[in-house]
């Protein structure tokens, strides 16, 4: 994928330059409010006729706005209708009647059919307006925020969901400000600042503090394990990393056996020189592989972890930092109370 967008706005310009694999079939935007996330997905809907857009995405010309939907705040529904009123003008119009019912349960939306638009919270609108738009069968969808009033559990049920149902048909553009929703369905990821792009790549290496300093400003700093789900009973999964049986409190479905990734902020890792007891659940073994600076108070600690890299943040003035060093084994504990993806 190749695509640069230009554009004004007032006194505000957009120079974006996006780039990814060609197998990239979701692709995520970060960025402080007001970067151009949102004038960016505008853009590429067609609805700033001023705007340049040149681009490539596989067999989608990005210079034209056919077959691209976009699901927003602003994104109108049909306030006259109910629910299902409103999904079925849209299916007739794109011949999509046979996948209402399909669509309505990948969005939880059966409960919320023979209600008015007028009558539905945050969350149940943002469950309309992406049913509504799948049922326009785009071939690039445009996704501004389009989750963050449903509840966690939710969001990730219908992305995961959601990732599954449009397989390599449509491709997604994604805006978030929750770093756990990109991770979970995109592969490369793009910072937007003052209009114009600092940083894109894959996810891994923008996470990496190894290759990236924008964990400072934009990304937090996460590290993504991988391992495969072993267990899940009462609520709580357990997963294998390394060989090392991790118990995350989770509601996922994974099956036994499936591959998963566990999402661990950097600041949720206690770290220790010797193996002892914590009050933490978990605990990985590693060596240290770098240290660096991190801000004016803390350093981080890059740990290999049987082939995978794990981020920790160390306070300046914890003489822990005095016993570290490049090759020393250390324990990462960190509690149950993670994110699995």
């Amino acid at each position: 994928m190749e695509c640069h967008v230009r554009g004004q706005a007032g006194e505000f310009y957009l120079d974006v330059v996006l780039s990814a694999t060609a197998e990239c079939a979701w692709f995520g935007l970060a960025g402080h409010s007001g970067a151009g996330k949102s004038t960016l997905l505008q853009a590429l809907a067609g609805f700033d006729p001023s705007a340049k857009v040149q681009g490539q995405w596989q067999d989608i010309d990005l210079s034209s706005a056919r077959n691209t939907v976009l699901v927003s705040a602003q994104t109108p529904l049909f306030p006259a209708l109910n629910v299902a009123d409103n999904l079925e003008l849209v299916a007739r119009y794109n011949q999509q009647l046979t996948n209402i019912a399909a669509i309505v349960a990948l969005c939880e939306c059966e409960a919320l059919l023979l209600r008015h638009t007028t009558e539905l919270s945050g969350g149940e609108l943002q469950r309309v307006k992406l049913a509504r738009a799948l049922l326009a069968n785009p071939r690039l969808l445009l996704l501004d925020e389009s989750f963050g009033a449903m509840d966690r559990a939710l969001r990730f049920r219908i992305l995961k969901k959601l990732r599954v149902f449009l397989g390599q048909h449509t491709r997604v553009l994604m805006v978030s400000h929750d770093i756990n929703e990109i991770i979970l369905c995109c592969d490369h990821l793009a910072v937007i600042e003052n209009g114009g792009t600092v940083a894109c790549g894959a996810l891994s290496e923008l996470l990496n503090p190894e290759y990236s300093d924008l964990s400072t400003t934009v990304l937090p700093l996460i590290s993504v394990l991988q391992g495969v789900m072993w267990e899940h009973k009462g609520g709580v999964s357990r997963v294998l990393i390394d060989q090392t049986d991790v118990r995350v409190s989770d509601e996922s479905d994974a099956q036994s056996g499936s591959p998963i990734r566990l999402l661990l902020p950097a600041e949720a890792i206690t770290l220790a020189t010797e193996q002892g007891e914590a009050l933490q659940t978990n605990c990985l073994k590693g060596r240290v592989m770098a240290l660096r600076a991190y801000s004016a108070t803390q350093n981080v600690v890059i740990i290999d972890c049987g082939g995978q890299r794990l981020s920790a943040l160390v306070d300046n003035y914890n003489p822990q930092c005095e016993l570290l060093s490049v090759g020393r084994r250390v324990w990462a504990y960190f509690s149950g109370q993670q994110t699995l993806v």
